[in-house]
Parts: structure tokens; sequence; C-alpha cells
């Protein structure tokens, strides 16, 4: 329509009696709902929120592993765990975490991973309120970040589905 689309209108208003609008003018009077603005907004950040989520379960689970191992079997053997019980239960949590970023990070099992991560979040929380409610009130909020972790999961679920 831009490149010069052009016609004469004239048999059509005297068939019709309407006068035709130019484009600019049928856009002006069909403005935006709120549900079409919602949607052109979430649209624009949902591979950020998608890929950030991804990345924080891998990175949880990885750091788990690797550098913040001892420490995190230092806090289970605090609590009373064997060292052993400690350590595995570590790297079990760890590969948990890095299967659930994996799967965010595909698109066929992106909405299992979100669910899976919504449920080991809220495991971990109840699991530390009972094994170690001193967490809760950790300088740097672990735990009391988690409750935004999971509903940022709920919002991509909100938004996984295409049009």
């Amino acid at each position: 329509m831009r490149q010069g689309v052009a016609g004469n209108p004239d048999a059509w208003i005297a068939a019709t009696g309407m006068e035709p609008v130019p484009l600019a003018g049928i856009l002006a009077r069909r403005t935006a709902t709120v549900q079409e603005k919602w949607f052109a907004r979430l649209y624009l950040v949902k591979a950020l929120v998608i890929g950030s989520l991804a990345l924080f379960w891998l990175a949880s689970g990885l750091i788990a592993l690797t550098a913040s191992f001892d420490a995190a079997v230092s806090i289970l053997a605090r609590h009373g765990f064997a060292r052993l019980s400690a350590e595995l239960m570590t790297v079990v949590s760890s590969v948990a975490d890095i299967l659930v970023g994996m799967a965010i990070s595909w698109r066929k099992s992106c909405r299992a991973g979100l669910m899976a991560g919504i449920a080991l979040s809220l495991f971990y929380m109840v699991g530390a309120a009972a094994i170690a409610p001193s967490l809760w009130f950790e300088p740097l909020g672990a735990l009391v970040k988690t409750g935004p972790a999971i509903v940022l999961m709920l919002v991509a679920l909100a938004i996984l589905d295409e049009r």
C-alpha cells in the first residue's frame, strides 16, 4: 500500500455511498486494548524471563556442585546429617537443579521444567524450614528469594503459550 497501490474509488463510492478511509485513519480508530498492550509487553520479555530462569537453575546446580560444594555439605552436616548423606543430598539436589534448568531451556520441555522448578523450590523451602529454619534468617536471604522465583516461574507459565 505504501508503494503506490492506487485506484479510482468514484464507482465504488457511487455504488455504496461509503467514502474509503486511509489506513492511518482506520488504525487511529482502533486503539490497542489492555490485553493487546499486555501481550505486546510480555512477549518482548518472554525470552528474558525464560532464559534467566534457565540460567538461574543451571548456575544454582553448578555452583553447588563446584565452588560451594563444601559449604552446602557443611550446612547439612551442622544440622545432623552424616557427611556422606550430606554429600549425597548436595549432589542430588544440584543435579536436580541442573535438570530443571536444562528442561526450561528447551521449548518442548519448558512447561514441565517450570512446574518442576516450582515443586522443587517449594520442597526446598519446606525442607529448610524443617531441617534448618535458621536459613530463613540468613543475611543474604537465599530462601526468602525463592518466593519471588516461584512467582516468576508462574509468570513464565502464564506467557509460555504462543498466540
